[in-house]
Parts: structure tokens; sequence; C-alpha cells
């Protein structure tokens, strides 16, 4: 069978077509963004020209993978896309025709004559090549790319991926990337992990240290050491760049200086995160961090940010280009507690630091306490935070188990105002156990936590009791919903394949 996907119009002989709107007299047969209702390995060949333009980037994908899907294996792909490049060359003195060129003509055609992307041949291939779809022949014809594609058995993704990380501490990014991979080990990919921390390293399981801290965004003291281990600092990370492994992920801010470059002469595939804004960091040491970030910061393959907030504070500020960013909220492990909740009990996780908001918190509990006599806090955490002590609160340091005491919590209280706050995870762990969230509205809580799960504030102690008056309790369901590894890990595996597909041949 051979399939033409359409708008009924230019239908090849012997192809069946399949038309996404009813188009001059054929009928809808089905919404090609949807799962076609085809079988899997049925069709010999699909047409699909002048198509896929006018889906948006997030449609493009399971469309792809609904074509690699009914494919047949070596059936062929005949694709027709423009070239945004060749449309700029040709209508370089007719802008408005350039414009038509570029976005279509809605007036005839309905919102089938809008363009809603553009792909370079580079970026299109690579795309395919994450659903199996190998390129056969590409060319030029006119204002348009021409790809001939195959479907193969083989599928493009990375069998191990090499962690390099320098922290001091355990907080919300060890923690994430901890679960991350146990989700990926899962998917049977091999973690390869390089860290500063001891304690770090044996949470991950199997990590290596790194025998050099060179901390060029802490204090003076720490950069000088550090341009003086800088050449011991290069000879092991370059080392480690000849180990077996398809993809480097790093998430510390060192590592992305020193490191990239290096992969980069090498031909190595890089994904960086960056968990929070870095607008702090690079004011250190009269703009240090910027320039050395900044001359980098075009080198890697993909950056994942955790929220818009952290995006719209770094673009003005890292000059990653736009393309390479991938917006993708962080995850929590699930754990079922079942315990027993603590009548009137507020709990706090977080390190103890300036700016996490502890001081804040106790600041704001007298007048908790007004309404609520008999309420009690605990603050759970280590650090270097001095803590004026207050009636009915309880600092314990830190615990094994804090998603356990957050779980027997009538209400979790995120006081963070800290600049580099890139998530806050203990947010999702509250929600995890269904418990409600008092965060103040700023930085990343609004795109985390909405009515059904908590409330956001101006004022700590009138949100606080507000939930211990009416609680809310349909965290877990919105949990469930976007906060999952089950969810947001295939989200990170599609950057590995991405990264690992533009370096690879199959």
């Amino acid at each position: 069978m051979k399939l033409n996907l359409g708008c009924g119009t230019d239908i090849r002989p012997g192809y069946i077509n399949v038309d996404v709107i009813k188009n001059r007299g054929v009928d809808v047969v089905c919404d090609i963004t949807q799962k076609l209702p085809f079988e899997n390995n049925s069709i010999e060949e699909i047409v699909a020209q002048d198509v896929l333009e006018h889906l948006t980037r997030e449609q493009l994908l399971p469309t792809l993978n609904e074509i690699s899907r009914i494919l047949k294996v070596s059936g062929q792909l005949f694709v027709r896309i423009p070239s945004v490049d060749a449309i700029f060359d040709r209508f370089a003195d007719d802008q408005d025709t350039r414009n038509l060129f570029l976005y279509g003509n809605s007036y005839k055609t309905g919102i089938w004559g809008v363009h809603k992307a553009g792909y370079t041949s580079k970026e299109f291939i690579i795309l395919c090549r994450l659903h199996n779809l190998e390129m056969v022949s590409e060319t030029s014809v006119d204002t348009n790319f021409e790809f001939k594609l195959k479907k193969i058995i083989s599928s493009v993704k990375p069998r191990k991926i090499l962690f390099i990380n320098q922290t001091l501490g355990i907080g919300g990014a060890e923690t994430f990337n901890i679960g991350l991979f146990n989700w990926l080990k899962k998917q049977n990919i091999k973690i390869e992990s390089h860290t500063t921390n001891n304690r770090f390293n044996k949470m991950l399981g199997d990590g290596h240290i790194i025998p050099v801290v060179l901390d060029i965004i802490g204090n003076w003291r720490g950069l000088i050491k550090a341009i003086l281990l800088l050449p011991f600092g290069l000879w092991h990370y370059l080392k480690l760049l000849f180990l077996d492994f398809d993809v480097i992920y790093m998430s510390g801010f060192p590592e992305k200086i020193i490191v990239t470059p290096l992969a980069k002469l090498l031909n190595k595939p890089v994904v960086w995160v960056e968990f929070g804004p870095l607008e702090s960091v690079f004011n250190k040491f009269f703009g240090l961090p910027m320039l050395l970030y900044r001359l980098v910061s075009w080198m890697p393959d993909i950056v994942i940010m955790p929220t818009q907030h952290t995006y719209k504070a770094n673009s003005a500020v890292t000059h990653i280009p736009t393309a390479k960013i991938r917006i993708i909220p962080c995850a929590v492990e699930f754990v079922n507690c079942k315990l027993k909740i603590e009548n009137l009990s507020v709990v706090c996780v977080s390190r103890l630091e300036k700016g996490k908001g502890q001081d804040l918190l106790i600041e704001a509990w007298p007048r908790v306490l007004e309404k609520f006599p008999d309420a009690k806090l605990k603050i759970i955490g280590e650090g270097d935070l001095k803590l004026m002590p207050c009636k009915n609160v309880e600092i314990v340091g830190y615990v094994k188990d804090a998603v356990s005491e957050i779980a027997k919590a009538s209400v979790l209280v995120f006081p963070s105002v800290w600049p580099l706050e890139g998530f806050g995870l203990v947010m999702l762990e509250a929600m995890s156990q269904n418990v409600p969230v008092v965060a103040y509205d700023r930085g990343t809580a609004p795109e985390i936590i909405d009515d059904s799960c908590g409330i956001l504030v101006n004022d700590l102690a009138e949100g606080i009791v507000k939930m211990l008056e009416h609680p809310t309790k349909g965290g877990v369901k919105r949990f469930n919903e976007n906060f999952t590894f089950d969810i947001i890990g295939p989200k990170y595996l599609e950057v590995f394949k991405y990264a690992y597909s533009a370096h690879s041949t199959i």
C-alpha cells in the first residue's frame, strides 16, 4: 500500500490520500497529528509533500513516530519541505513575496496554508533519525528540500552517558539526577558517573571520585586555587573523554566551562542542564564567570532548563542559542509513606542558607500562633544560616528520610527567595504525599503550584493560616500528571537521543 499525506491536491497515482481537512471535495480521512488508522509495518511508501511545515515542532515528532510505525522496514518516505535559506536568497529584494513563501497564504487554503515551522536540512535529518528513518538522498529543488528516506530496524539510542559533576553537597539537583539515572538504567542505559563528592558517589551507586575541585565561582581563594590546579584538572577531564560513552551530561558550572571545549574538539555530544538563574554567579570576580560561560555557551548540543523562570532569567545573559534550549520540568521518585498526619504541623525542608527563607518563616511564625497556638513548625536542613529560637519551632538539621517528615505534616512551607532557585523539588515531594504547599508568589513556584495543591502568597503567615484552616488535597493528582519520572524521563531521553544522533552515522 502507498500513502499520500496531503491536502487533497497533487495526489500521486496509485497512492491513497490521507486528508487533514475537508478541501476541494475530498472527504476527511484522519488528522495526521493523531494516531493513523493503519497497522504497524503495513505501508510500502509514504509521500509527505508540502505537509510537515504546517505542523508545529511539537506536532512533528509524534507524526514522524506514526509514519515510522506504519511504514514497513526498508519502506520509503518522500518529503518536501521549504528551505528557509533558499527563500531568503531568492527573494532578497522582494520581502513581501518572501514572507508569503515563509508563512504561507491562509486566505485561500485555510489553516493548512499557514507554515508553522521551518527546519535546516541537518536538523530535519536528525529528527527523522530519532524515529528510525534514515536519509537515502537529499536534493534542493527551487526553494524546497526534497528527501528520500527509508525505515531501518536499529534505533538511535545512547548506550552509556558520562555524567561529570563538581558538587560540594547534596541538594535538589543531585536528588533529581539520582532519580533520573535510576529511570535511565531501567531503560538499559548505563551511567558512568564522576563527581567530587564521596557521599553523592555512594548515592549514585557506582560513582567515581574526581580528585580535584576547580571552584571558579566561589571566593577569591577558591579561584586562585583553581587556577593553580587547572593543569591537573584538565589532564583528568581529558582522560575521562577517552572513556567508552555516547553522550556527556553536565549540571555544574566549572565542568561545563572546562570539559565542553575539550568535548567539542573530540566531536563528543554534550548536554547541559541549567537548574537555576545564573546572573548572580556571572557578577562574581568582575564578570569573569560570565566571560568564560559565554565563550563556550554555543558549544553544547542541547541545554535543558526546568522552568520558564530559569529560561527567561538566563536567555538575556548566557548567549545560549535559543534553538538549543529545551524546557523540561524536574521530577522526584515516588515514596509511598502512608503515615498519619500530625495535626497543625508545619514543615520546611531546605538547606539552611541566606535566601532559602527559613529566617522569614520564623519571623512570620508568631502570627500563625496567634490563630493556632498549638501549631508546631519543624525546620529540616543543614547549613550555616543561624536561626533565632521561637516558640513551637524545632530545628532538627539533616534527616535521612525527609519525605516521611513531609508526609506527616499538615502543610509544607517553601519560603525561598533565593535568586539562584531553579525549581524546588521539595514542593514535588509534598505533592506526591498530598501535603499542601505554601510558597511565595515568585520565582519558580508559580509554574509548579496551582490551586489544587497549595497557595502562592506574599505573606507567609496568612498563607499558612489559610492552609491550616482549609487544606487542599489535589497534589498527588497534579504530581502524577506532570512530575513523575515516567513523564519527565522520556523527555530527557529524547534530548540524549537527539544529541547522540547529531554526532552519529546510522
